[in-house]
């Protein structure tokens, strides 16, 4: 899918904050996206500035600080593979992820919205029985589609809001209890 200058111009603007895991160190960044198209990426008291000049669906040509450079990609599940000068590189996504504690027995139940967006699929309803890791909705943030998974097992206790909803980054859209 290759976006034009025009359109990614139109873009709102609002930072997304993302925890990654790179070779075994956490990383908590936060993205925003600029008017002009470009993305500042801030981490660690530092801001990085990337212009965005072509984005294909297993590559991105980019320009960071004047330079210009590539990358391929491949998303799998809440990795993203990555080649950079044919050096390889996997980014685990733990923007998600529950807590530690709350993994070691199986999770809270609730699936919170990723991103802000848009709801526009909700593939379950109230005692529905789901598998974790089982697609419960879908959000639309940023032209690409964010499917929400249940995370344990269990009865879906509620679902918290509607298609064509705009939901906020955090906001709890469903309730699965054990059972």
């Amino acid at each position: 899918m290759r976006r034009t200058l025009r359109e990614r111009k139109r873009a709102a603007t609002f930072p997304l904050p993302a925890k990654i895991e790179i070779a075994g160190h956490t990383h908590e960044l936060e993205v925003t996206r600029e008017r002009g198209g470009s993305y500042v990426v801030a981490s660690d008291g530092r801001q990085d500035k990337f212009e965005i000049d072509q984005l294909d669906t297993e590559a991105v040509r980019f320009r960071h600080d004047g330079v210009m450079g590539s990358v391929k990609f491949l998303r799998d599940g809440d990795r993203l593979y990555l080649q950079h000068r044919g050096i390889p590189l996997a980014v685990i996504d733990l923007t998600l992820a529950a807590p530690k504690a709350a993994a070691t027995n199986g999770g809270d139940g609730k699936v919170r919205a990723a991103l802000n967006g848009r709801v526009v699929a909700v593939l379950v309803k109230p005692g529905d029985r789901v598998a974790a890791g089982q697609p419960v909705l879908t959000l639309e943030a940023m032209k690409m589609e964010h499917v929400h998974k249940a995370g344990i097992d269990g009865v879906v206790a509620a679902i918290d809001v509607a298609e064509g909803e705009q939901v906020t980054t955090g906001r709890i859209v469903a309730e699965i209890g054990a059972g």
